[in-house]
């Protein structure tokens, strides 16, 4: 690429060279015009002489002896010969060319032959030594005792081309002289224009590059100066829209990037542009990134013609289960984003995990089954049997004391679901009036309990075999609540184990925490139904449990009070084997 230094200079030498040529060649046209004319002069009066001195005042015999007589020039006349001719153009006079073998036909005599004056450059002929000169001849006709003749003057022109040829040479040296010195003043002109422009376009190209902390040093208040002080302005400008843009963006991908939905955005030839981990997590997809919208679609439900019709203001949804077991529900939201233009230029879609949603939708409709269910058995028996009552069964007092009992048993059982019921609804408060903390022994709690429970444990012949610890194990807790927690669990045991055997009671100091093992030797809990224990109304044997007088709601309670406290409840058990009962408790550090 030609820089705009050489083609400044080259422009400038162009004109310069052009200008001082054409110059130059006015100037020799002139002097060699000028030098013609006085050629012109010189002969005129050379002929004009010879005519007057000779031709006219002597007889044509006598021009021989009177030219060899006559001497002399005038002044300033020299290197002009002179001839006088007949009218058919032989010289007559002087000797130097009488009787010579000069032809003087040239265009001058011509013109002198037909009357007129006569005058011609360029003309070859040989000089008085023979050799071949250039001339400028004069012819002028004359006239003597009626006959006519021709003064014919001519000037050898090889000292005027001399001349002019040292003219031309001084004028090629002026003009070279001319052009290196133009060449020069012009390269150092131009290198003050174009050395601020190569400049911004290294800085130009710098700033395509990323680097927008550098500015120009303005050397000149000119044009020039201005327009770097101009660039400057841009470079401070557009590095401020810059760190503005890039803040933004870092903004909007921490944002993207830590937001619990997946994002996924495509552009209108439907390959992905963003995608955050959550979108990876939710879909578990370790390389979204290689799958165009196409072939994703079909994971949420969508179709391509129908995302397709979507306008700005439009928004599709679907509902689509994921996951090794399809126990994860999420919610694909799909939309279009539009250019300046208002065209459709790609897609975004946002994914929900609604799962706990669901989990909480699925156990509101449980629990509220499990409500009626527990509700509607009791009831069913209190109005049938008020019914047979109403029926006429009061006369006989046997029947009607035994189902009066049975009615009273089933109210208790409503009001103590009532009471659990209720129970539940004062944990999940975030601060129960009975859930006051203090600093209290978990061993005599569970001493405590052991004893509560030792009537529940002889009527079926059963032992509680409690290894108490040498030591307190303080914790901090609601000595109320974590006492229904114990008892609840030990009382679970034996009613869960035969008769005739043990139900084993431990503590145990792990690190930071006790420990309560509670193990009876019962029928066990198979792997499925462990996990759901410890949910509301969840029970592994229904129709036993509801005959021990259960309500499927002691466990949840339980857990419910144990995470209050900071702890954790948790069970082991094999169909056969026994269930074993853990609770984990913080130990109270000392201050």
């Amino acid at each position: 690429m030609i820089s705009i230094r050489i083609k400044m200079v080259s422009i400038c030498a162009a004109v310069v060279l052009i200008v001082m040529s054409v110059s130059g060649s006015f100037m020799l046209l002139d002097v060699r015009n000028a030098e013609i004319e006085n050629a012109r002069e010189q002969l005129m009066r050379r002929a004009v002489f010879v005519n007057e001195e000779i031709v006219q005042s002597f007889d044509p015999g006598e021009w021989l002896t009177e030219f060899q007589a006559l001497g002399g020039l005038p002044t300033g006349i020299q290197d002009i010969e002179h001839v006088i001719l007949s009218v058919t153009g032989i010289p007559i006079a002087p000797w130097d060319f009488w009787g010579a073998p000069f032809n003087f036909n040239d265009q001058a005599v011509i013109a002198a032959i037909a009357g007129e004056i006569g005058f011609a450059t360029g003309i070859r002929s040989p000089d008085l030594d023979g050799r071949d000169q250039e001339w400028i001849v004069y012819a002028m006709p004359a006239e003597r005792d009626g006959t006519s003749y021709i003064v014919y003057t001519r000037m050898n022109a090889g000292p005027m081309n001399d001349h002019l040829s040292q003219l031309t040479t001084s004028i090629m040296m002026m003009v070279l002289m001319a052009l290196v010195i133009t060449v020069l003043l012009w390269f150092l002109f131009a290198s003050t224009l174009s050395g601020p422009i190569v400049g911004l376009t290294r800085h130009a190209k710098e700033m395509a590059q990323g680097h927008l902390d550098k500015e120009m040093v303005v050397h000149s208040r000119d044009e020039i100066g201005q327009l770097t002080e101009s660039f400057n302005h841009m470079v401070r400008e557009l590095n401020t829209m810059v760190s503005a843009l890039a803040l933004e963006k870092n903004k909007h991908e921490t944002v993207l990037f830590n937001m619990t939905d997946g994002v996924l955005a495509y552009d209108a030839e439907g390959r992905i542009t963003h995608v955050n981990g959550a979108a990876g997590s939710l879909l578990q997809f370790d390389d979204l990134d290689q799958y165009p919208l196409e072939e994703m679609l079909p994971h949420f439900g969508f179709d391509l013609e129908e995302i397709s019709a979507l306008t700005s203001d439009q928004l599709l949804e679907a509902t689509i289960v994921v996951g090794d077991r399809n126990d994860r529900y999420i919610i694909a939201n799909c939309s279009p984003y539009t250019n300046q233009q208002g065209e459709v230029d790609g897609f975004v879609i946002v994914l929900r995990d609604i799962t706990k949603q669901a989990r909480l939708d699925n156990m509101r409709r449980e629990f509220v089954a499990n409500v009626s269910h527990e509700l509607r058995t009791p009831l069913a028996s209190i109005c049938s049997y008020t019914e047979t009552l109403l029926g006429g069964a009061l006369k006989e007092l046997n029947t009607a004391e035994d189902f009066l009992r049975v009615i009273d048993a089933e109210a208790k059982r409503m009001s103590l679901l009532v009471t659990d019921l209720l129970e539940l609804s004062r944990l999940d408060d975030d601060n129960p009036a009975d859930m006051e903390k203090e600093a209290v022994d978990l061993a005599g709690l569970t001493k405590m309990a052991v004893k509560q429970c030792l009537v529940a444990a002889q009527e079926k012949d059963q032992q509680i075999v409690f290894d108490e610890p040498n030591k307190p194990y303080f914790v901090e807790a609601a000595p109320s609540r974590m006492n229904q927690v114990l008892v609840n669990i030990i009382s679970n045991a034996i009613k869960y184990s035969p008769v005739g055997s043990n139900v084993e009671v431990n503590m145990e100091e792990v690190d930071r925490h006790y420990r309560v093992l509670v193990r009876d030797h019962g029928m066990g809990i198979a792997k499925d139904d462990l996990p759901r224990i410890f949910e509301r109304f969840y029970r592994v044997d229904k129709a036993r449990s509801r005959a021990m007088g259960g309500t499927g709601l002691g466990l949840a309670i339980a857990k419910e009070i144990v995470e209050a406290h900071g702890g954790r409840i948790s069970a082991v058990s094999e169909p056969g084997a026994g269930t074993l009962m853990v609770l984990w408790l913080n130990k109270l550090m000392e201050p």
